[in-house]
């Protein structure tokens, strides 16, 4: 019971929403999972690459921007992507994606400023509320809050697919909700104080035909209540965890676990045991 977990980040709350097994083996039996053979890393490297460069340009140029802001974002990227490994056969193929990059990126900061935002980058904010086994601590580092004289933007950078709306309304993507909920419950420093989310938004950032897309899930009101619904779900969820009699089942939410599946299938013996049901099924 006690080594249940009493302090998760929202991106590891996701993963137990999905995956509950997961976030047993990793906690409570302490496993950490471990690089597959021959896996790529060029995905993951790519996607710090970018978070990093829009980092720089935002701290350096919190307010205005440069003239020369397309290519400041274009060096950025590339000396990210060359300070995470990628050599010249694959800077030659990055090279134009961060090109797009750069254009597409500049063209949606300028369009965000103009909005008269005060932009906080990479932010950690927690909450902590009282539970059964008793104080749990959700933390989140936010890509990106853009403070207005009304509300706030949460905003999350990707060089993947954005979790679909359904995702997000149901909770089974809940990062940028429970990232919101902090927010509001004033547990970023930064802000001064709770702030109102009125905008959940998710930014893409590919470089390809179509180099990059803002996709908000939530504005307004629905914003707020979407937090709020995320945080009650939340603590539900950790009041149901903390009875010592509550399994950690793998695949909870099999529909959101991708073709890949997780890192402790093999120990929960997802395979096996799908081959048993589809025995049983067809009998």
């Amino acid at each position: 019971m006690h080594r249940r977990p009493r302090s998760l980040y929202v991106t590891r709350i996701e993963r137990w929403v999905r995956d509950p097994y997961a976030i047993y083996a990793l906690w409570v039996l302490g496993l950490e999972a471990m690089e597959r053979p021959g896996a790529s890393a060029e995905a993951l490297a790519r996607g710090n690459a970018v978070h990093a460069a829009i980092e720089r340009l935002t701290l350096d140029w919190p307010d205005d921007l440069p003239d020369d802001c397309e290519a400041i974002l274009h060096d950025h990227l590339l000396r990210e992507l060359g300070a995470r490994g990628f050599e010249d056969a694959a800077m030659a193929r990055e090279a134009p994606l961060a090109r797009n990059c750069a254009r597409w990126l500049t063209d949606f900061e300028r369009r965000r400023r103009a909005r008269g935002i005060d932009i906080l980058v990479e932010q950690q904010g927690t909450m902590t509320f009282d539970a059964p086994a008793g104080p749990f601590t959700v933390k989140a580092f936010a890509d990106r809050i853009e403070l207005a004289s009304d509300g706030a933007a949460v905003m999350d950078f990707k060089t993947g697919a954005a979790p679909s709306a359904k995702q997000v309304k149901s909770g089974f993507a809940p990062q940028l909700t429970l990232t919101a909920a902090i927010l509001a419950d004033g547990g970023f420093e930064r802000t001064n104080g709770p702030v109102t989310p009125d905008e959940l938004t998710y930014v893409r950032v590919v470089g390809r035909k179509t180099a990059g897309e803002v996709i908000t899930r939530a504005s307004g009101a629905e914003a707020a209540d979407l937090a709020q619904a995320a945080l009650e779900g939340l603590k539900r969820r950790v009041a149901r965890f903390d009875d010592p009699n509550t399994p950690y089942v793998s695949w909870a939410a099999p529909q959101f676990m991708g073709n890949q599946g997780g890192n402790y299938d093999h120990l929960a013996r997802v395979w096996e045991w799908s081959v048993i049901g589809d025995g049983e099924d067809s009998e």
